[in-house]
Protein backbone atom coordinates (compact mmCIF):
# COMPACT_ATOMS: atom_id res chain seq x y z
CA UNK A 1 0.00 0.00 0.00
CA UNK A 2 1.52 3.11 -1.05
CA UNK A 3 0.86 7.10 0.10
CA UNK A 4 1.52 10.55 -1.91
CA UNK A 5 3.67 11.73 1.31
CA UNK A 6 3.33 15.10 -0.19
CA UNK A 7 4.55 17.47 3.08
CA UNK A 8 2.27 19.92 4.12
CA UNK A 9 1.90 23.34 5.34
CA UNK A 10 -0.74 22.78 7.95
CA UNK A 11 0.91 22.95 11.53
CA UNK A 12 0.73 20.45 14.54
CA UNK A 13 -2.11 20.04 16.54
CA UNK A 14 -1.41 21.82 20.11
CA UNK A 15 -3.66 21.76 23.48
CA UNK A 16 -5.74 24.40 22.30
CA UNK A 17 -6.04 23.23 18.77
CA UNK A 18 -7.67 20.20 20.07
CA UNK A 19 -10.37 21.71 21.64
CA UNK A 20 -12.06 22.09 17.63
CA UNK A 21 -11.80 19.21 15.84
CA UNK A 22 -13.83 18.53 12.77
CA UNK A 23 -14.43 14.58 11.78
CA UNK A 24 -12.35 14.08 8.04
CA UNK A 25 -12.94 10.27 7.70
CA UNK A 26 -15.59 7.73 8.95
CA UNK A 27 -14.68 3.59 8.52
CA UNK A 28 -16.70 0.60 10.45
CA UNK A 29 -13.13 -0.81 10.01
CA UNK A 30 -10.52 0.55 13.17
CA UNK A 31 -7.51 -0.70 11.31
CA UNK A 32 -8.51 1.56 8.03
CA UNK A 33 -8.58 4.77 10.29
CA UNK A 34 -5.35 3.81 12.25
CA UNK A 35 -3.90 3.49 8.73
CA UNK A 36 -5.02 6.79 7.64
CA UNK A 37 -4.26 8.48 10.76
CA UNK A 38 -0.48 7.84 9.95
CA UNK A 39 -1.17 8.73 6.56
CA UNK A 40 -1.87 12.58 7.83
CA UNK A 41 0.80 12.17 11.02
CA UNK A 42 3.47 11.49 7.94
CA UNK A 43 2.35 14.46 6.41
CA UNK A 44 3.36 16.90 9.80
CA UNK A 45 -1.10 16.64 10.33
CA UNK A 46 -2.05 15.15 14.01
CA UNK A 47 -5.20 12.90 14.06
CA UNK A 48 -7.09 11.48 16.52
CA UNK A 49 -9.67 7.88 15.72
CA UNK A 50 -12.70 8.30 17.87
CA UNK A 51 -13.03 4.72 18.43
CA UNK A 52 -16.47 4.62 19.61
CA UNK A 53 -17.86 6.57 16.90
CA UNK A 54 -15.30 5.03 14.42
CA UNK A 55 -14.28 8.26 12.89
CA UNK A 56 -10.89 9.94 11.71
CA UNK A 57 -10.70 13.75 13.39
CA UNK A 58 -8.38 16.38 12.92
CA UNK A 59 -7.75 20.05 14.25
CA UNK A 60 -10.18 22.55 12.51
CA UNK A 61 -7.71 24.47 11.24
CA UNK A 62 -6.04 21.33 9.64
CA UNK A 63 -9.59 20.04 7.27
CA UNK A 64 -9.04 21.12 4.32
CA UNK A 65 -5.52 19.56 3.85
CA UNK A 66 -6.11 16.55 5.63
CA UNK A 67 -9.00 16.07 2.98
CA UNK A 68 -6.94 16.62 0.44
CA UNK A 69 -3.98 14.32 1.27
CA UNK A 70 -6.31 11.72 1.92
CA UNK A 71 -8.00 12.35 -1.22
CA UNK A 72 -4.51 11.85 -2.72
CA UNK A 73 -3.74 9.05 -0.76
CA UNK A 74 -7.04 6.93 -1.83
CA UNK A 75 -6.29 8.23 -5.63
CA UNK A 76 -3.00 6.17 -5.48
CA UNK A 77 -4.17 3.12 -3.82
CA UNK A 78 -7.77 2.72 -5.79
CA UNK A 79 -7.36 -1.45 -6.79
CA UNK A 80 -5.60 -1.93 -3.42
CA UNK A 81 -4.71 -4.44 -2.04
CA UNK A 82 -6.34 -7.07 -4.73
CA UNK A 83 -8.99 -8.85 -3.98
CA UNK A 84 -8.15 -11.59 -4.93
CA UNK A 85 -5.03 -14.07 -4.70
CA UNK A 86 -3.97 -15.47 -8.34
CA UNK A 87 -5.48 -18.36 -9.06
CA UNK A 88 -8.60 -17.50 -7.66
CA UNK A 89 -12.07 -16.46 -9.22
CA UNK A 90 -11.94 -12.25 -9.03
CA UNK A 91 -15.57 -11.63 -6.94
CA UNK A 92 -16.12 -8.75 -10.04
CA UNK A 93 -15.95 -11.35 -12.39
CA UNK A 94 -18.98 -13.07 -12.10
CA UNK A 95 -21.04 -10.30 -12.41
CA UNK A 96 -19.11 -9.98 -15.65
CA UNK A 97 -19.49 -13.58 -16.69
CA UNK A 98 -23.24 -13.65 -16.41
CA UNK A 99 -24.21 -10.57 -18.04
CA UNK A 100 -21.49 -11.61 -20.86
CA UNK A 101 -22.77 -15.22 -20.75
CA UNK A 102 -26.62 -14.09 -21.22
CA UNK A 103 -25.49 -11.83 -24.02
CA UNK A 104 -24.52 -15.04 -25.96
CA UNK A 105 -27.37 -16.82 -25.37
CA UNK A 106 -29.26 -14.31 -26.32
CA UNK A 107 -27.56 -14.13 -29.59
CA UNK A 108 -27.97 -17.81 -29.94
CA UNK A 109 -31.83 -17.03 -29.83
CA UNK A 110 -31.85 -14.08 -32.15
CA UNK A 111 -29.27 -15.47 -34.64
CA UNK A 112 -27.54 -13.80 -37.20
CA UNK A 113 -28.03 -10.19 -39.09
CA UNK A 114 -30.38 -10.97 -42.08
CA UNK A 115 -32.85 -8.68 -43.62
CA UNK A 116 -36.12 -10.32 -42.43
CA UNK A 117 -34.07 -11.53 -38.83
CA UNK A 118 -37.54 -9.46 -36.78
CA UNK A 119 -35.22 -9.07 -33.62
CA UNK A 120 -32.83 -6.91 -36.22
CA UNK A 121 -35.67 -5.42 -37.42
CA UNK A 122 -37.08 -4.40 -33.89
CA UNK A 123 -33.68 -3.85 -32.10
CA UNK A 124 -31.04 -2.32 -34.56
CA UNK A 125 -29.55 0.79 -34.21
CA UNK A 126 -31.62 2.32 -37.31
CA UNK A 127 -30.81 6.02 -37.89
CA UNK A 128 -34.36 7.36 -38.98
CA UNK A 129 -35.94 5.77 -36.80
CA UNK A 130 -34.25 6.58 -33.94
CA UNK A 131 -33.31 10.56 -34.67
CA UNK A 132 -36.95 10.88 -36.88
CA UNK A 133 -39.82 8.55 -35.08
CA UNK A 134 -38.10 8.86 -31.21
CA UNK A 135 -37.21 4.87 -30.85
CA UNK A 136 -34.63 5.96 -28.68
CA UNK A 137 -34.36 2.60 -27.29
CA UNK A 138 -32.55 1.11 -30.28
CA UNK A 139 -29.33 3.07 -29.07
CA UNK A 140 -29.66 -0.13 -26.19
CA UNK A 141 -31.32 -2.77 -27.97
CA UNK A 142 -28.09 -2.35 -30.85
CA UNK A 143 -25.64 -3.03 -27.99
CA UNK A 144 -27.09 -6.24 -27.35
CA UNK A 145 -27.32 -8.09 -30.97
CA UNK A 146 -24.34 -9.56 -33.11
CA UNK A 147 -23.83 -9.10 -36.76
CA UNK A 148 -22.35 -13.38 -36.90
CA UNK A 149 -20.80 -15.37 -34.27
CA UNK A 150 -17.70 -14.07 -35.23
CA UNK A 151 -18.54 -10.81 -33.52
CA UNK A 152 -20.04 -12.25 -31.19
CA UNK A 153 -16.75 -14.24 -30.21
CA UNK A 154 -14.49 -11.42 -30.21
CA UNK A 155 -16.84 -9.26 -28.07
CA UNK A 156 -17.03 -11.86 -25.37
CA UNK A 157 -13.53 -13.09 -25.34
CA UNK A 158 -11.52 -9.65 -25.29
CA UNK A 159 -14.87 -8.27 -23.73
CA UNK A 160 -14.72 -10.00 -20.57
CA UNK A 161 -11.40 -9.12 -20.28
CA UNK A 162 -11.41 -5.16 -20.70
CA UNK A 163 -14.45 -5.47 -18.51
CA UNK A 164 -13.22 -7.48 -15.36
CA UNK A 165 -9.96 -5.21 -15.59
CA UNK A 166 -12.37 -1.98 -15.24
CA UNK A 167 -14.61 -3.93 -12.76
CA UNK A 168 -11.26 -3.97 -10.74
CA UNK A 169 -10.74 -0.67 -10.83
CA UNK A 170 -14.44 1.09 -9.75
CA UNK A 171 -16.55 -2.12 -9.36
CA UNK A 172 -19.13 -4.05 -11.28
CA UNK A 173 -22.28 -1.84 -10.69
CA UNK A 174 -20.32 1.19 -11.90
CA UNK A 175 -18.23 -0.46 -14.64
CA UNK A 176 -21.39 -1.81 -16.29
CA UNK A 177 -23.19 1.36 -15.90
CA UNK A 178 -20.41 3.28 -17.99
CA UNK A 179 -19.98 1.39 -20.37
CA UNK A 180 -23.74 0.94 -21.12
CA UNK A 181 -23.76 4.62 -20.90
CA UNK A 182 -20.92 5.12 -22.99
CA UNK A 183 -22.54 2.88 -25.62
CA UNK A 184 -25.80 4.49 -25.66
CA UNK A 185 -24.11 7.88 -26.68
CA UNK A 186 -21.72 6.34 -29.14
CA UNK A 187 -24.55 4.75 -30.50
CA UNK A 188 -26.35 8.03 -30.62
CA UNK A 189 -23.22 10.37 -31.57
CA UNK A 190 -22.41 7.69 -34.46
CA UNK A 191 -25.68 8.27 -36.31
CA UNK A 192 -26.01 12.18 -35.47
CA UNK A 193 -22.48 12.83 -37.47
CA UNK A 194 -22.99 10.45 -40.10
CA UNK A 195 -26.81 12.53 -41.12
CA UNK A 196 -27.40 9.62 -43.28
CA UNK A 197 -29.37 6.78 -43.68
CA UNK A 198 -27.53 4.08 -40.92
CA UNK A 199 -27.35 0.85 -39.50
CA UNK A 200 -25.88 -0.35 -36.72
CA UNK A 201 -25.35 -3.37 -34.23
CA UNK A 202 -22.98 -4.63 -31.64
CA UNK A 203 -21.61 -4.83 -28.14
CA UNK A 204 -17.95 -3.93 -29.65
CA UNK A 205 -19.04 -0.29 -29.79
CA UNK A 206 -19.02 -0.86 -25.60
CA UNK A 207 -15.80 -2.48 -25.48
CA UNK A 208 -14.23 0.15 -27.09
CA UNK A 209 -16.11 2.31 -24.57
CA UNK A 210 -14.59 0.17 -21.58
CA UNK A 211 -11.16 0.45 -23.55
CA UNK A 212 -10.99 3.96 -23.26
CA UNK A 213 -12.72 4.12 -19.49
CA UNK A 214 -9.48 2.47 -18.59
CA UNK A 215 -7.24 4.61 -20.61
CA UNK A 216 -9.02 7.37 -19.39
CA UNK A 217 -8.69 6.25 -15.53
CA UNK A 218 -4.69 5.18 -15.81
CA UNK A 219 -3.49 8.60 -17.59
CA UNK A 220 -3.72 10.58 -13.93
CA UNK A 221 -1.19 7.09 -12.38
CA UNK A 222 2.56 6.64 -13.37
CA UNK A 223 2.74 3.16 -11.78
CA UNK A 224 4.53 0.47 -13.65
CA UNK A 225 1.38 -1.90 -12.90
CA UNK A 226 -1.03 0.62 -14.03
CA UNK A 227 1.33 1.12 -17.32
CA UNK A 228 1.14 -2.44 -18.05
CA UNK A 229 -3.02 -2.53 -17.62
CA UNK A 230 -2.95 0.40 -19.93
CA UNK A 231 -1.31 -1.46 -22.53
CA UNK A 232 -3.17 -4.45 -21.85
CA UNK A 233 -5.98 -2.37 -22.29
CA UNK A 234 -4.75 -0.74 -25.80
CA UNK A 235 -3.66 -3.91 -27.43
CA UNK A 236 -7.22 -5.68 -26.82
CA UNK A 237 -9.02 -3.08 -28.45
CA UNK A 238 -6.04 -3.51 -31.66
CA UNK A 239 -7.07 -7.15 -31.66
CA UNK A 240 -10.78 -6.55 -31.16
CA UNK A 241 -10.11 -3.76 -34.15
CA UNK A 242 -8.35 -6.72 -36.30
CA UNK A 243 -11.07 -9.43 -35.37
CA UNK A 244 -14.16 -7.37 -36.66
CA UNK A 245 -11.74 -5.64 -39.43
CA UNK A 246 -11.83 -1.84 -40.34
CA UNK A 247 -14.28 -2.01 -43.32
CA UNK A 248 -17.22 -3.72 -44.46
CA UNK A 249 -20.85 -3.49 -44.61
CA UNK A 250 -20.85 -4.84 -41.02
CA UNK A 251 -18.31 -3.08 -39.90
CA UNK A 252 -18.97 0.33 -38.00
CA UNK A 253 -15.51 2.59 -37.22
CA UNK A 254 -17.63 5.37 -36.50
CA UNK A 255 -19.45 4.28 -33.61
CA UNK A 256 -15.54 1.93 -32.16
CA UNK A 257 -14.23 5.75 -31.97
CA UNK A 258 -17.20 7.38 -30.47
CA UNK A 259 -17.02 4.54 -28.00
CA UNK A 260 -13.26 5.04 -27.24
CA UNK A 261 -13.59 8.99 -27.23
CA UNK A 262 -16.54 9.19 -24.81
CA UNK A 263 -15.15 6.21 -22.39
CA UNK A 264 -11.88 8.45 -22.28
CA UNK A 265 -13.53 11.24 -21.46
CA UNK A 266 -15.61 9.87 -18.41
CA UNK A 267 -12.70 7.83 -17.98
CA UNK A 268 -10.71 11.13 -16.75
CA UNK A 269 -13.35 12.42 -14.11
CA UNK A 270 -13.64 9.02 -12.83
CA UNK A 271 -9.93 8.86 -12.17
CA UNK A 272 -9.80 11.88 -9.96
CA UNK A 273 -11.35 9.45 -7.22
CA UNK A 274 -14.29 11.31 -5.54
CA UNK A 275 -17.20 9.38 -7.57
CA UNK A 276 -15.07 6.18 -6.40
CA UNK A 277 -15.47 6.97 -3.03
CA UNK A 278 -18.91 7.53 -3.37
CA UNK A 279 -19.29 4.01 -4.94
CA UNK A 280 -16.81 1.62 -2.79
CA UNK A 281 -20.54 0.62 -1.26
CA UNK A 282 -21.45 -2.84 -1.76
CA UNK A 283 -25.07 -1.48 -2.09
CA UNK A 284 -24.65 1.13 -4.80
CA UNK A 285 -22.82 -0.95 -6.97
CA UNK A 286 -25.08 -3.68 -6.69
CA UNK A 287 -27.78 -1.25 -7.78
CA UNK A 288 -25.98 0.16 -10.62
CA UNK A 289 -25.59 -3.11 -12.05
CA UNK A 290 -29.20 -3.83 -11.65
CA UNK A 291 -30.08 -0.52 -13.13
CA UNK A 292 -28.35 -1.08 -16.08
CA UNK A 293 -29.32 -4.55 -16.74
CA UNK A 294 -32.49 -3.37 -15.61
CA UNK A 295 -32.12 -0.75 -19.23
CA UNK A 296 -31.58 -3.68 -21.20
CA UNK A 297 -34.81 -5.51 -20.60
CA UNK A 298 -36.98 -2.54 -20.62
CA UNK A 299 -35.67 -1.61 -24.12
CA UNK A 300 -36.20 -4.93 -25.13
CA UNK A 301 -39.68 -4.49 -24.07
CA UNK A 302 -40.52 -1.11 -25.43
CA UNK A 303 -38.86 -2.16 -29.18
CA UNK A 304 -41.93 -4.90 -28.62
CA UNK A 305 -44.49 -3.19 -27.63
Amino acid sequence: MSSPFESSDCPSADETSCSHMVVVESQVDPATLESLALVLEAVGIMAWIDEKNGHLVVPEACVEEAERQLRLYHQENIGWPPVAMAGEAHPEEWYTVAALGTMAFFALVTGPWTMDNPWFQRGAVESRLVLQQGEWWRLVTGLTLHADFRHLFGNCCLGWLLVRMLSSRVGHGLAWFSIIGCGIAANWLNIAWRQQVHHSVGFSTAVFAAVGLLAGLQVLFKKKKVAKELVLALGAGLALLALLGTEGERTDLGSHLFGFLIGFALGLPLGEGRLLDWSRSGRVQGCLWTVSMATVVVCWWLAYQ
